[in-house]
């Protein structure tokens, strides 16, 4: 089920950007239809986030103050003890395509 409400969302989307560029919506209402629309992101694999914690600009201590947590429960996130959800994964997910240096400067 969760497959089939996926393709539902993905094809307002495009038919909402579709009418985006007819000018039937303007710039507010798909950025709003595009929110709502937002699928979850993918959960971080354990190696995903050690890669994370491995770059040069980042350490244990530093990451847990720009998440707000703790260092400990990192250290859990990296041995597959916990999962980061909610913000803190989508930030995570974040670090980790752009770096950590381009999304904390």
């Amino acid at each position: 089920m969760r497959k089939r409400k996926n393709e539902t969302i993905l094809e307002l989307l495009r038919m909402s950007r579709e009418l985006h560029a007819c000018g039937a919506f303007d710039d507010d209402a798909i950025r709003r239809i595009e929110h709502a629309g937002m699928l979850p992101p993918e959960p971080l694999t354990p190696e995903d986030f050690r890669a994370l914690l491995e770059q040069p600009s980042c350490n244990v201590y530093m990451l847990a103050r720009m998440l707000n947590t703790t260092a400990r429960r990192l250290r859990r996130w990296a041995q597959g003890l916990g999962k980061p959800t909610g913000a803190e994964l989508r930030l995570l997910r974040m670090m980790r395509d752009r770096g950590v240096d381009a999304v904390f400067p």
